[in-house]
Order: structure tokens, then sequence, then C-alpha cells
């Protein structure tokens, strides 16, 4: 019974994304206390609702029909997303939680499917840190950075650390790594600092250079199709002229001249229409320049979220 339930969580688990699966690992850490799990089909009742404005009933991760439509929920159905405010609850009550220094020894033997690359680590020890990275030009960007280490002084990826947070562990208390471990630390998230902020500055040139290409462009297009539209003006005028010179009676002559007349005033009113273009090409660069001048105003901030000894067993 025991090994069909561990199937059933793991075909559910498949219709995850990897932001839903951190929901809701997260959401069972969290509402613990407060609500009974229903791990096989991704749902939980909530017993007892963490805040006033929040109900107790059935919350189901995945959408069903009986939950779909609000007008239909009479059993006490809910839709549980990111969005929802128990999710964002679950998330505000998670940012604020303290982490300590502690041990945490992952059960990657009895996960219920393969995890290749936390099974490489069985049998190891060693010390990891998460940083949080945002870098701040006109908009900010956070990134989350892993650095850990095994017993041996060898480097832990940043894939392999994260992966290690996709299985269950035993939590135990303990004190701050030694000087030494801390430093080999902070090294490790030194150089992981500066490589994430030389990708971010190189894509953001690349960004700026795309920019740049579709503003000239887009310039080229607008000018020459007004310039062009200008020329042809031009040579029906030429035409329009000669045939001025062709007429033999005054009512060719009229009918030549008010023909004349209004493609004139076409010729000024799209001369004054590319003037119109240029000072529009003009204002667009202006706020390329400006947008490159804040992206070069860089500057960036790094967080310790926390600080643990693993062991995968």
């Amino acid at each position: 019974m025991h090994a069909r339930l561990k199937l059933r969580l793991a075909d559910a688990r498949e219709q995850l994304d990897r932001v839903g699966r951190r929901f809701w690992d997260l959401t069972s850490a969290i509402l613990a206390d407060r609500a009974k799990f229903d791990e096989p089909n991704l749902a939980f009742d909530l017993l007892s609702p963490p805040t006033r404005d929040l109900r107790p009933g059935r919350y189901h991760l995945i959408s069903r029909n009986s939950a779909a439509d609000p007008a239909k929920n009479e059993h006490g159905y809910f839709l549980y997303r990111l969005s929802h405010p128990l999710g964002e609850h679950v998330i505000a009550t998670a940012k604020a939680a303290d982490t300590p220094v502690a041990e945490l020894r992952f059960d990657v033997s009895n996960h219920p499917t393969r995890v290749a690359i936390v099974e490489a680590l069985k049998g190891r020890r060693g010390w990891l840190t998460l940083r949080k990275l945002a870098v701040t030009t006109f908009e900010t960007e956070e990134y989350l950075l892993f650095s850990g280490i095994d017993d041996n002084g060898r480097s832990i990826d940043h894939e392999a650390c994260a992966k290690l947070f996709s299985v269950s562990a035993d939590t135990h208390p303990l004190d701050p790594p030694a000087s030494t471990i801390a430093d080999r630390l902070q090294a490790e998230a030194d150089q992981h600092v500066k490589a994430t902020l030389n990708r971010s500055l190189d894509a953001n040139n690349k960004h700026f250079a795309a920019a740049r290409d579709r503003l000239e462009r887009w310039a080229e297009d607008k000018i020459f199709a007004a310039e062009k539209a200008l020329k042809d003006t031009k040579e029906q005028i030429k035409a329009v002229r000669r045939e001025a010179r062709a007429a033999t009676t005054l009512e060719e002559e009229a009918a030549i001249q008010a023909k004349l007349q209004e493609l004139e005033r076409r010729q000024r009113k799209q001369r004054q229409e590319i003037f119109n273009q240029e000072d529009e090409v003009a204002d667009k660069r202006d706020e390329l320049i400006a947008n490159l001048q804040k992206r070069l105003s860089r500057g960036h901030a790094v967080e310790t979220l926390f600080t643990i000894r693993w062991a995968v067993v």
C-alpha cells in the first residue's frame, strides 16, 4: 500500500512544473500544524486558518471541476495558486522565517523518484550557503546563488545544491561553521556573484545592441518611406509642368494649374513630415541613450539567506 501511494504521489508530481513543486513543498512545511495534507492528490484540508480573512476548507493545487467555478463551490473546495491569499501568506511567512545554521540530512535512499545528481553525493557531507544577489539598474534583477563544498574541500555545483532541496531531510541544530569553512564559502560565493554580474552585464549589452539595431532599422524605414513619397511627388510635379507647357486652351491650363497646386501642397506637407520623422527618431534615440546611462549606473547587494551543513544518506 505504501509503495502504491509513493507511486501515485510521483505521478501527481510529474504534472507540476518546478515552481509548482516548490510551492507545494513550501505549503506543506508552513501549514503543517494548520492543515491535513492529502499528498497523493496534492490537496489539503485547512483546519485552522492563519488569518481571519482566510477560510477553512479543502484546497486543491491541481484544478478540478468542483473548484474551477466558484459558483459551484458547495463543498468548500478552493483552487490553490501562488496568487491565492493563502498562497501569498505562505510565501510571505516563509520569507520572514528565521534560518539559523543547522544540519540537514537528505534522505535520497527513500526518495520516491531517482535524483541522480543527489545520489552521486550519497555518503558525503559538507557545507553550503544560499545568497540572494540583487542587481539594480533601471530595474531590479534578483538571483539565488548556491555555494557548496564537501568535507574534502571539493566544490559542489549550483545545480547539485539546488537539487538537494527536492529531497526530504531531517533537521538538526548546529553551531556556525569554523572560520576556515566560512572563509571558503565566502570565496565560493564571491566567485559566483562576480560571474553572475558579468553574465548580467553581457545580457544588458546584448539587450542594448538589439534595441539599437531595432531603432536604426525603424529609423531607416521611416525616413526612407517619407523620402520616397516626396520623390514620387516631385516627379509628378515635373510631369504636370510639362503638361502645362503643352496646354492649348485656358480650360486645360486651369485644370493643370489646379492639379499642380494640389501636388505642391502635398510636397510641402511631405517635407514637413520628413522633419517630423527626424524629430521622432531623435526622441527615440534620446530615450535609448537615457536607458543606456541607467544601465551603466549599476549597483548590487548580496544577502545571505541561510548556511547549512548537509549530508546525503
